[in-house]
C-alpha cells in the first residue's frame, strides 16, 4: 500500500465520520453523563495506612561473648542468624487465623453484604484480601499495613486491629518455638550432668575398692619405689656374698646379711602383690585397673567439655525464650483519613468517554463499510454455492 492510497483511505474514513458525527457526538456524549452519574453513586472509600518495624534481634549474643572458633559458628548456626526480614510477619498477615479474627471483631459478613452469599466467610475472606495490602519498603526497611474501607474510623480501626493480632500470633508462636529450643536443650544438659555425675560416681568407687586415689602419680611413685628395692636387693646380695666369702655360711654376719636380702625381697614381692602403700594393687590387676581409670578419665573430660559447651547454649536458650515475647514496633499508627481514596471518579469520566467515542467511530466505520460491501460480498456467496 503507498502513500497516496493510504492518505485517500484516511480521508475517506475522515468523511465518513464528518457525515456521521452527531452520532458520535450523542454516544460520546450519553456516555460521558451517565459515567458522571454512576461516579457520583459510587461509594467513597478510604485508604488507612500504619507502618511498623521489627526490634533488631541476633541471636549470637551470649554466645558469641563465651564461646569462640567453631563452638560459636555452631551455635549461631543452631539458634538462627539475624532477624532481618518480613517473612514471619507476612505469612501471619496473610493467614486464615488472623484474617477470620478481623472478620469477627468487625462484622465484616454483614459490612460487605454477604450473609445470603453461598459461603459466606470465603467470600469475605477474598474481599478482605482485596481491600488490604502489606507492603514491605525495601529502602526504609518498614512493613505497612493499607486498609481500605467505606467508613474512614473502620478502616484505621480495622489496620491497627492487624497490628494488635500479629503481635498476639507472633508472640505466642516464637514463644512456642523458643520454648520447645529451651526444652530440648535443658534436656540434653540434664542427660550429659548426669552421664558425667555417674562417670564420677564409678571413680570413686573404683578408688574405693581398689585404693588408687591419682594412678598416674602413685604409678610414677611406685615405679620408683620398685627401683629402690631392686637396687637394695642387688646391694644386698653383693654385700651377702662378700660376707659368705669372708667368714663362711655359719657366721653371725653372714646370717644378718641373710635376713637383710630376705627382706628386701619380701618388701619387693609384697610391693609386687599390692601390699605398699604406693600402689594397693598387685601388677597382675594392675593392666586391668589402669585400663577402667583411663576409659573412665576420658568419659569424665568428654562429658566436662560437652558440659562447658553446653552450659552457654542452655543460658542463651533461657534468654532467647524471655525475648521472644518480642513484638512490632509501630512507627506510625494508623488514623482515620480524611480524603477519599477511591473511586477516582475523574478518571472513570476520562476512560468511558475515551472509549465510547473510539468504539462509536469504530462502528460507524465498520458500518459504513458493511453497507458499501454488502450487495458485492452477498453476490459472491450466491455465486459460491451455484458453482
Amino acid at each position: 500500500m503507498n502513500k497516496s492510497h493510504a492518505s485517500e483511505i484516511l480521508w475517506e474514513s475522515a468523511r465518513i465520520i464528518l457525515s456521521r458525527r452527531w452520532f458520535v457526538i450523542l454516544v460520546t456524549g450519553i456516555t460521558a453523563i451517565a459515567a458522571v452519574v454512576i461516579s457520583l453513586f459510587l461509594p467513597n472509600w478510604y485508604l488507612a495506612e500504619t507502618r511498623l518495624l521489627i526490634p533488631g534481634q541476633t541471636s549470637g549474643g551470649l554466645l558469641s561473648s563465651v564461646l569462640g572458633g567453631r563452638a560459636s559458628t555452631t551455635a549461631s548456626s543452631l539458634l538462627g542468624g539475624i532477624v532481618s526480614d518480613y517473612q514471619q510477619e507476612l505469612a501471619i498477615l496473610n493467614s486464615r487465623t488472623l484474617n477470620q479474627t478481623v472478620i469477627q471483631e468487625f462484622n465484616l459478613i454483614e459490612v460487605y453484604d454477604l450473609v445470603d452469599s453461598q459461603s459466606p466467610m470465603q467470600y469475605t475472606l477474598q474481599e478482605l484480601g482485596a481491600n488490604t495490602e502489606f507492603i514491605v519498603d525495601d529502602e526504609y526497611n518498614y512493613l505497612a499495613i493499607q486498609v481500605f474501607d467505606k467508613e474512614p474510623e473502620r478502616a484505621a480501626n480495622m489496620a491497627n486491629f492487624f497490628v494488635t493480632e500479629l503481635n498476639r500470633l507472633g508472640i505466642e508462636l516464637s514463644t512456642e518455638t523458643a520454648k520447645a529450643y529451651r526444652t530440648t536443650v535443658e534436656n540434653r544438659y540434664s542427660e550429659i550432668e548426669d552421664s558425667l555425675e555417674t562417670v564420677l560416681q564409678s571413680i570413686r568407687q573404683l578408688q574405693q575398692e581398689t585404693g588408687v586415689i591419682d594412678l598416674p602419680t602413685q604409678a610414677a611413685a611406685f615405679m620408683e619405689g620398685l627401683t629402690e628395692w631392686r637396687s637394695q636387693i642387688f646391694l644386698a646380695e653383693l654385700e651377702l656374698n662378700n660376707i659368705l666369702y669372708l667368714y663362711g655360711p655359719d657366721h653371725s654376719q653372714t646370717r644378718a646379711a641373710q635376713n637383710a636380702v630376705k627382706q628386701a625381697k619380701d618388701s619387693y614381692e609384697l610391693a609386687l602383690d599390692g601390699q605398699e602403700r604406693f600402689m594397693p594393687v598387685s601388677q597382675d590387676n594392675l593392666p586391668e585397673v589402669a585400663f577402667q581409670f583411663a576409659e573412665l578419665q576420658v568419659e569424665s573430660v568428654i562429658l566436662t567439655s560437652l558440659i562447658e559447651f553446653a552450659r552457654p547454649l542452655l543460658e542463651e536458650a533461657r534468654l532467647s525464650e524471655e525475648r521472644s515475647a518480642k513484638s512490632v514496633q509501630v512507627l506510625d499508627p494508623a488514623i482515620p483519613p480524611t480524603e477519599k481514596a477511591k473511586p477516582w471518579r475523574a478518571a472513570i469520566c476520562v476512560v468511558s468517554t475515551m472509549s465510547a467515542f473510539m468504539i462509536s467511530v469504530l462502528y460507524v466505520l465498520m458500518s459504513t463499510w458493511w453497507r458499501r460491501n454488502y450487495s458485492l460480498i452477498a453476490s459472491k456467496l450466491n455465486s459460491s454455492k451455484v458453482e
